[in-house]
């Protein structure tokens, strides 16, 4: 959405009505449901953001929003003024953009909220190459294991796999991840390699940490058949990357990305476990704010993004 320090102004013809800065706060707030959220989405504080939607309501001597301790509900007043507000801003961004893309110049910041599993070095090699060709671009990163949301957690694009659950987003495919078994040679030459799933049973697993805990992988074989198989092991962690790093010290048999397994076999710090087998593979898709994807940054990130899928993949 559009941001501008010391902006101009909007006038009615008795004067000055809202500052651009004002009309934000007030769109970031609405679509945000709360002060904090709409400040973490705009980088400015919540006192900022709760002044100046209070300038805005006392400019209109109309209130905008019910506020309580628990919530932030907008009036029916709020309501029909947002849906003109968000035009007039999407129409400020679309200018914005134009004449920025006829300069030929990608800038600002985008801000991407990443799971750990795809937080990978090829994502990290396809963001350098991003920034390199485009030196007035800057990108932060959020790497979480639960699904964000774009605009309360204040992110741009949110990266989801799996199918994703918000409709009020615009979601781009990013292509398909799958996942396969794999140890360091270390591991392997220490403890033996399975054979079949159900050895897996006697090996160290390293599993993902959640409640309850995972006691059990479903592989799928080359026919597309599933099989379920116990796992055990002495090493958790609710970070992908943690249990990555695991695998290559040898600590056990991990779940690491197609892509990934493939180049580290070639350098020789993993080998393919049970290769006749491998996990479900699951969509991966980038959420964005609708009128968000105008923007070339985001547009520029989303395909920096899809390409580092498909090099895990």
């Amino acid at each position: 959405m559009y941001r501008l320090d010391d902006c101009p102004v909007l006038r009615d013809n008795a004067g000055v009505l809202a500052s651009i800065d004002e009309l934000v706060a007030f769109a970031a707030v609405y679509d945000a449901r709360g002060f904090s959220a709409a400040a973490r989405r705009l980088g400015v504080s919540t006192n900022a953001v709760s002044l100046r939607v209070q300038k805005l309501e006392a400019a209109l001597a109309v209130a905008l929003f019910v506020r309580t301790t628990r919530s932030v509900v907008a009036t029916d007043e709020g309501k029909k003024f947002y849906a003109r507000v968000v035009r007039a801003l999407d129409e400020l961004d679309a200018a914005e953009t134009e004449l920025r893309a006829e300069a030929g110049v990608i800038r600002g910041t985008v801000r991407v909220a990443i799971p750990p599993a795809l937080a990978t070095r090829a994502f990290v090699s396809r963001v350098h190459a991003l920034l390199d060709a485009h030196p007035r671009l800057s990108i932060q990163l959020r790497v979480a294991s639960a699904a964000s949301d774009p605009i309360a957690d204040g992110v741009d694009i949110a990266v989801v796999v799996g199918a994703p659950l918000a409709n009020s987003y615009v979601a781009r495919a990013l292509g398909r991840v799958s996942w396969v078994l794999a140890a360091a040679p270390s591991y392997l030459a220490k403890y033996g390699r399975p054979r079949a799933p159900r050895d897996l049973a006697a090996h160290r697993c390293l599993r993902f940490l959640e409640s309850p805990s995972q006691d059990e992988w479903t592989l799928v074989d080359q026919a597309g058949r599933e099989v379920s198989v116990p796992v055990r092991g002495g090493f958790e962690a609710d970070d992908s990357r943690l249990l990555g790093d695991a695998a290559y010290a040898g600590l056990g048999i991990g779940i690491r990305a197609a892509g990934e397994c493939e180049m580290a076999e070639r350098d020789g710090s993993l080998e393919r476990v049970l290769p006749a087998y491998r996990f479900r593979s699951l969509d991966v898709s980038a959420l964005v704010a609708r009128g968000r994807l105008r923007l070339p940054r985001i547009t520029a990130a989303i395909e920096a993004l899809r390409a580092s899928v498909a090099d895990v993949s």
